[in-house]
């Protein structure tokens, strides 16, 4: 009887000791009594407070933006899985089926977004999901003293910074070497001046075997939007257009009106408005100022022997390059995930995570050397072309931004007195103040509707 009393007790002793065990090893793996998670916007994630170890961290992250699910995978998706595996990542594109308003209204939580800085006021304000991220800057330890100041500026409300970028698409002045080769003339380089562009435009702009070649041109809408002057398009205390000022003369002047002056241009411009094509396709166009996506996809978007010039500057503001054109990420106010949300941010900034993409050719907002040498190194045009162009000079002070801006660049501007200067029918001066007056009217018409 001894013996099996005994026995029965060893083998309650060893029961007991492991279950203690199990109980003193489960530490952050098990989960919390509800009386037991801590407050706060994260309490059902455990891990959200902050171990410092990425692949403790769980969530499910819902983004929102503009682009498509391929290329958020390409460049978002595919890395922030690798970095944080308990994460899941849920990625809707905005359609014009599925729009911001109508996936907040279905009731879907975004966790995060993909803006520009435009966009932080035209849709992010208007749907309270613009978040001050000072807070969790500093709470998550994040670093911003790397990130280029300018890019900061435009995504500021009331001081407060709302996004962080995490690309930039450079403005830069793409050539046709063959052009330049077959008139003789001096290739552009970094540093040029819009004089000594319009010197050189002059040189190709000829019509030869009944082709009409034109100098220079551009995508008037893009550059519209990051002048280098810095002018503004709305007063934001009233809502009314500022472009018929000496600020947007300046740049007429200089540029829309000043390389289109020659007959065949004006010619060419009636029959058939200019466009992307007449540079990267049918070969016409000697320089052509914009962003540089095309060398992304250079062997669709580009012909064999082009190569890039640093955006021409003022004489008056010498290496002042164009203002920020960067795609950001945003934390929304609703989320409920906002610490992970910082965490996955904090990420896409870093050191490691922009060499990466710097090297498959997107343009990063940090001011890190080691990161910039590393743009486009997976391209086989790497070491031919002058990819140094794309850090020339410094940005320029960002615009004051509206969400109106959209109305007065694409409407009054871009489709309608851009056009009519380079045809040749109208003046600087009467042109802007007919687009003053549309971009009012346009405003007010927008206004009404609220």
């Amino acid at each position: 009887m001894l013996r099996k009393m005994v026995s029965m007790m060893l083998s309650l002793f060893m029961i007991l000791t492991v279950l203690a065990a199990c109980s003193s090893n489960s530490g952050g793996n098990a989960e919390p009594s509800q009386s037991e998670k801590p407050s706060g916007s994260e309490a059902t994630e455990g891990s959200a407070a902050g171990t410092g170890n990425p692949e403790e961290l769980k969530a499910d992250l819902t983004w929102f933006g503009l682009t498509s699910p391929e290329q958020f995978e390409e460049r978002y998706g595919q890395y922030i899985k690798q970095k944080f595996p308990e994460i899941n990542i849920t990625y809707i594109n905005q359609t014009d089926e599925r729009k911001l308003e109508q996936v907040i209204a279905s009731g879907t939580q975004i966790d995060m977004f993909l803006s520009s800085a435009g966009e932080l006021r035209e849709d992010y304000v208007p749907a309270n999901m613009a978040l001050d991220l000072s807070s969790l800057i500093e709470a998550h330890d994040v670093d911003i003293s790397t990130i280029e100041p300018t890019y900061l500026e435009p995504v500021k409300i009331d001081g407060k910074v709302n996004l962080l970028p995490v690309s930039d698409n450079k403005f830069v002045m793409y050539y046709n070497k063959g052009i330049f080769d077959r008139f003789g003339v001096k290739y552009p380089w970094d540093g040029m001046t819009w004089d000594d562009a319009l010197e050189l435009s002059k040189q190709i702009t000829r019509n030869e075997g009944g082709k009409q070649y034109i100098g220079l041109w551009m995508s008037p809408k893009h550059y519209l939007r990051v002048a280098q002057n810095s002018a503004g398009f709305i007063d934001p205390a009233t809502n009314m257009a500022t472009v018929n000022n000496d600020q947007w003369k300046f740049i007429f002047q200089n540029i829309f009106y000043n390389f289109t002056r020659d007959p065949g241009v004006q010619q060419r411009a009636n029959e058939k408005w200019l466009a992307h094509a007449d540079f990267n396709k049918d070969f016409v166009v000697g320089m052509y100022v914009y962003t540089s996506g095309w060398m992304q996809s250079a062997e669709t978007s580009l012909a064999m022997d082009w190569d890039i010039a640093a955006v021409p500057t003022f004489k008056d503001m010498p290496e002042v390059n164009t203002q920020p054109y960067a795609t950001y990420v945003g934390i929304s106010a609703l989320s409920k995930n906002q610490d992970t949300s910082m965490e996955v941010l904090k990420y896409l900034i870093s050191e490691e995570h922009q060499t990466t993409m710097s090297k498959k050719g997107m343009i990063t907002p940090l001011t890190t050397q080691t990161v910039r040498d590393a743009a486009f190194a997976e391209y086989p045009f790497a070491g031919e072309k002058n990819i140094k162009a794309l850090y020339y000079g410094k940005p320029a002070t960002p615009r004051v931004l509206t969400q109106y801006d959209e109305i007065v660049i694409e409407k009054a501007l871009d489709e309608d007195i851009v056009r009519e200067i380079a045809k040749g029918n109208l003046d600087v001066n009467t042109a802007l103040r007919r687009a003053e007056e549309n971009a009012n009217k346009l405003i007010q018409e927008q206004l009404a509707q609220k």
